[in-house]
């Protein structure tokens, strides 16, 4: 992935220089973080929450403090690269730890509302995709999952609400690649309650998918409580 190849970044560093993914502080041109920063780094998420048509579940931070900031960054252009890669390489070793890096086939965003990826100019799943796919040698499939025109703001919903909506909204696009017996990573920024990606999987079972597993770069802090 270009974003990752070295000498992309040495080159860009020279026009834009790399900055911190948390502090924004100008950094080694190969490097993510900060030392300051890397030594005061949010404690990473170790739960286990169980997501309906998932295997298994995997996130880096909890969603609070200043993982709110940065989510939003990634959601609205500030500094997303650094950090995708930095919740890409934790996730690659959670993924890794737990024996299914070598299972996964291609690695699936969670589609974003068309009008809002217009809007910003990218789709900070897909961001977030590309570098887990390139953490773990993988390639992104961009062609299974669609969202309908639906603008309703998931947070407004109470968790009943998100269960139905996402139910709704999501769905197989017709020229999908095909996914019989593969198995899929489905890759999303923040997990709330879990509607989104347990109704994105159950579409991806549909499809035949042999079996979903789930990641994101933060999960909400509600979640917390549930950690083993």
């Amino acid at each position: 992935m270009l974003v990752r190849d070295k000498r992309y970044k040495f080159l860009a560093d020279i026009i834009m220089p790399n900055s911190c993914a948390f502090c924004g502080k100008v950094i080694r041109w190969d490097a993510l973080l900060c030392q300051d920063c890397e030594n005061d780094l949010p404690e990473t998420f170790c739960a286990s929450v169980a997501i309906g048509n998932c295997s298994g579940m995997w996130s880096v931070f909890v969603y609070e403090n200043e993982i709110i900031d940065l989510i939003y960054k990634l959601k609205h252009g500030g500094s997303v690269y650094n950090f995708a890669e930095l919740c890409a390489v934790k996730l690659g070793e959670k993924l890794a730890e737990n024996g299914v890096a070598d299972k996964i086939d291609a690695v699936i965003p969670v589609p974003m509302n068309i009008r809002k990826r217009i809007r910003r100019g990218h789709d900070q799943a897909v961001v977030l995709a590309k570098f887990i796919a390139d953490e773990l040698g993988k390639p992104v499939d961009l062609t299974c999952l669609c969202r309908g025109s639906d603008s309703t703001e998931q947070h407004t919903l109470s968790a009943e609400e998100r269960d139905t909506h996402a139910k709704e909204v999501y769905f197989a696009n017709e020229g999908h690649t095909d996914i019989k017996g593969k198995t899929i990573l489905l890759c999303d920024d923040v997990i709330t309650t879990g509607s989104t990606m347990s109704a994105c999987a159950a579409i991806l079972k549909d499809m035949g998918a042999k079996e979903i597993y789930c990641v994101s770069a933060a999960i909400a802090a509600s979640n917390v409580e549930k950690e083993e």
